[in-house]
């Protein structure tokens, strides 16, 4: 009964901060303003220490299992593209919407949902998966991003500049760091733990918060058609294929658990961005994003016996 209490209440602390996000960016004319500052402070500051934190803090099992996490992280982004392709040949899609689509269904929200929701319901052991899966991530949004992107283009954009953007992304320079850190056998001062557990609760709730901001800012019914299209190639068929896939590999419990909840997640706000910088149809990104995060609501009160299934 404690623990059912306990799961009812987290949940209810889960959707108030995005209800409370997403009223603000609604009812009040800062809401654009506020959701910059948000997303600034949480990439530039909280997410990178508590990354530091957590890889520093990681198990031996869980570096040892980095080389299959890196392999199903990329299995995870190049599963859906191919679907994608099959289900928009024959349609009448301009190439910049086609584009829009395809990083949606390929890259998802790696950071700002999938780190609330394993804390909440997993622990902190959880954090230092995230990263590497972050990292992996990173280098295809480098790579195979741009490529997507310059080929779907309507003008030509610069690769280099995005992928220095991307090389000198916050928490991918702290993975790093806390790696190479970690390496020369560096531990965090028990002095300053009980501040980085404050930190780590901050994140949390603050991340949840910039989920309704940005639902909130960017909510639209504009592309519903080629936003469900999206939904049911990268939140439905491509987590099957990801758990299929685990289901038959040697992982600890945990790192499957990370993964499975990673596969369930929506397009990556970042889309949006890398959209715009390639002058894709942002509208198409924004509504893919936009509807993805809200389909994905009704599905979290079910993740702890989904999760449990490993």
């Amino acid at each position: 009964m404690q623990a059912t209490g306990d799961l009812v209440f987290r949940l209810g602390l889960f959707y108030l901060f995005i209800l409370l996000g997403y009223l603000f960016a609604r009812l009040s004319r800062f809401g654009v303003r506020v959701n910059k500052l948000v997303t600034v402070l949480l990439i530039n500051a909280l997410l990178p220490v508590l990354i530091l934190q957590t890889i520093l803090g990681a198990s031996a099992e869980s570096l040892a299992e980095l080389p299959v996490i890196v392999i199903v992280t990329i299995l995870m982004h190049i599963s859906g593209f191919p679907m994608l392709l099959a289900v928009m040949r024959g349609k009448s899609y301009t190439s910049p919407k086609k584009g829009s689509m395809l990083l949606c269904v390929t890259f998802n929200n790696g950071i700002f949902l999938p780190i609330p929701l394993i804390l909440l319901f997993i622990g902190e052991a959880g954090i230092p998966i995230v990263a590497f899966f972050s990292i992996t991530q990173m280098i295809l949004f480098a790579t195979l991003g741009a490529f997507m992107g310059s080929a779907y283009s309507s003008e030509s954009t610069s690769p280099k500049a995005l992928l220095r953007k991307v090389v000198l992304f916050p928490p991918f320079l702290a993975a790093i760091a806390a790696l190479c850190i970690g390496f020369l056998g560096f531990v965090i001062p028990a002095e300053i733990t009980p501040l980085l557990s404050i930190n780590g609760i901050v994140t949390t709730y603050l991340a949840l918060f910039a989920v309704g901001l940005g639902i909130g800012v960017r909510f639209s019914i504009q592309d519903l058609r080629a936003a469900v299209e999206v939904f049911a190639i990268r939140q439905v068929l491509v987590p099957v294929i990801v758990a299929m896939t685990l289901g038959v590999l040697m992982l600890s419990s945990l790192t499957k658990q990370v993964l499975l909840l990673e596969a369930l997640m929506p397009p990556a706000v970042i889309t949006v961005v890398y959209a715009a910088g390639f002058d894709l149809d942002v509208e198409v990104a924004a509504t893919v994003v936009t509807v993805g995060t809200l389909l994905l609501l009704p599905i979290v009160p079910f993740l702890p016996f989904l999760l449990g299934l490993f």
